[in-house]
């Protein structure tokens, strides 16, 4: 009874910070672990075909601006993936976690640009490959390593020092091509649990 009443008053809490930025252009997200048994099936069923060898993701309701979503973390052959279904269970996307190496040339530059002209120090925190496409077509990337479909964005979390002294976290979303597609402040919310 305790933790629902817990659960009550961080997302009464978690909104009140919504309504107070909602005309902003920044992140905020609240994850919450739940049981498999609150997932819709579409999701797990999704989940277990494009995945079949993984034992038991972990599951996380996120809670931000327009509603929520359901999210599957499990790692992989040494990597770690986040699997991220809407409200009803279809898949929305899926984002592997890879280091600044594996970052082709062009989103390494189009990432040092923005940097450079933006910031006077930054210090990149994670970044993730996201791989979108029709649910055929994303189980078929998994299964047979098809392309065909999949639309390939760089998902990057940074922290940057503007030349008035102030460090904020951000989150770049770019192409593969290196282009910025969206940049935004990643508000960070009171959380029961860690990103892993």
């Amino acid at each position: 009874m305790i933790k629902i009443v817990l659960r009550l008053i961080s997302l009464l809490l978690f909104f009140g910070m919504i309504n107070l930025s909602a005309f902003a252009q920044d992140k905020i997200e609240r994850e919450l672990r739940i049981k498999e048994t609150e997932v819709p099936k579409e999701a797990k069923d999704w989940l277990n075909d494009a995945f079949e060898t993984i034992k038991k993701p972990k599951w996380y309701q996120e809670l931000f601006e327009s509603g929520y979503s359901y999210e599957a973390k499990f790692k992989l052959k040494g990597k770690f993936y986040s699997v991220e279904f809407d409200s009803l269970g279809n898949i929305q996307d899926v984002e592997i976690e890879i280091s600044v190496e594996e970052l082709p040339n062009e989103v390494q530059t189009g990432l040092n640009k923005l940097l450079s002209a933006d910031y006077k120090n930054s210090d990149i925190k994670r970044i993730q490959i996201q791989y979108s496409g029709e649910p055929d077509d994303l189980e078929d990337f998994f299964d047979e390593n098809s392309l065909e479909g999949i639309l390939t964005r760089y998902e990057i979390e940074f922290i940057g020092l503007d030349e008035a002294g102030d460090s904020k976290l951000w989150e770049g979303l770019f192409s593969d091509k290196g282009e910025l597609i969206r940049k935004r402040k990643i508000v960070l919310t009171p959380s029961e649990n860690l990103i892993f």
